[in-house]
């Protein structure tokens, strides 16, 4: 573990002050309330950071993707 010194808005201190009495009774425990928040945002940067990958046919290639897809909402909608 490493101890360091971090300065923290208002607002958010207060908050994790009352996140640490709602859990644990006391603010001794502040540093398990901002780890634990950090780790969350970690998970959840890697889940957004997700790519979305596709393979076109070949015979698909040569097409132009947003015209062929506001070809078919436009069908759909009908």
């Amino acid at each position: 573990m490493v101890k360091t010194t971090i300065n923290l808005d208002d607002e958010i201190y207060a908050e994790i002050v009352r996140e640490s009495i709602e859990k644990y009774g006391s603010t001794r425990n502040m540093s398990k309330i901002i780890n634990q928040r950090l780790r969350n945002k970690k998970v959840d940067a890697r889940k957004s950071a997700k790519r979305i990958v596709f393979r076109v046919r070949e015979d698909l290639a040569s097409l132009d993707a947003d015209s062929e897809i506001r070809k078919g909402w436009e069908g759909s909608s009908k």
